[in-house]
């Protein structure tokens, strides 16, 4: 994410944003009085014992504090996917990395899929009935948007990319067993979710890929 745009260049993003009564707020990576850390995978390479060192401190707490409502979202990245993710997404400094949002999901399932490892369940946030996000609700689940959201994860404190996946892996792995196990599976779709993640938007549109970090079902 671009440190250096001034205040004149995001009030012009937020008004060419502010269509159709979408609000969106600057996702700034550290704030004052922040308590986040740079992640280093230095000391031992144990990834699984690393993720569960900084989920509930640093993870789950970043992406709550940063999470933007979705509904909102896919209106300013339908509009401008730059613009959008200049105002509240997050991106590696590396050239050509794709934009990275945490999210806030309030909607309605609208189907689901749970025979299979690779579970998900499609979700309509506007009310027109169509699905606009795709959760992740493992066991199995793909991507890398975890990681990537994370602006104290950086590539170059962890000793190859072999290690960087693995973490990965791990970050995936403890948002299944903290937040997607005890998920009910059954006579999912109708029901009234509520959710925050995180995804990785390379341009292709909705229905946006999440993989949540917590995540309600109906009256859970």
């Amino acid at each position: 994410m671009k440190r250096g745009s001034t205040v004149s260049l995001f009030l012009a993003i937020a008004s060419i944003l502010g269509l159709g009564g979408c609000k969106l707020e600057r996702n700034d990576i550290a704030s004052e009085g922040s308590s986040q850390q740079v992640v280093s995978g230095s000391q031992g390479g144990d990834m699984t014992a690393l993720v569960e060192g900084i989920w509930e401190s640093q993870v789950v707490p970043h992406l709550r504090q940063t999470a933007t409502d979705m509904k909102d979202l896919a209106v300013a990245i339908g509009t401008d996917l730059d613009s959008a993710g200049e105002a509240s997404g997050y991106r590696p400094s590396s050239e050509g990395s794709p934009w990275n949002f945490a999210v806030q999901v309030n909607g309605v399932i609208v189907s689901a899929k749970t025979d299979t490892r690779a579970a998900t369940a499609d979700v309509d946030v506007n009310g027109d009935g169509a699905a606009d996000v795709t959760l992740q609700l493992g066991p199995v689940i793909r991507g890398t948007a975890l990681r990537d959201i994370l602006p104290f994860v950086d590539f170059s404190s962890f000793t190859d990319q072999i290690e960087f996946a693995q973490l990965s892996r791990s970050l995936n792995t403890r948002a299944y067993e903290t937040a997607l196990k005890d998920l009910p599976r059954d006579a999912l779709a109708g029901q009234t979710v509520d959710a925050i993640g995180a995804f990785t938007e390379r341009g292709k549109g909705p229905p946006y890929l999440v993989t949540p970090v917590s995540m309600k079902v109906g009256g859970q």
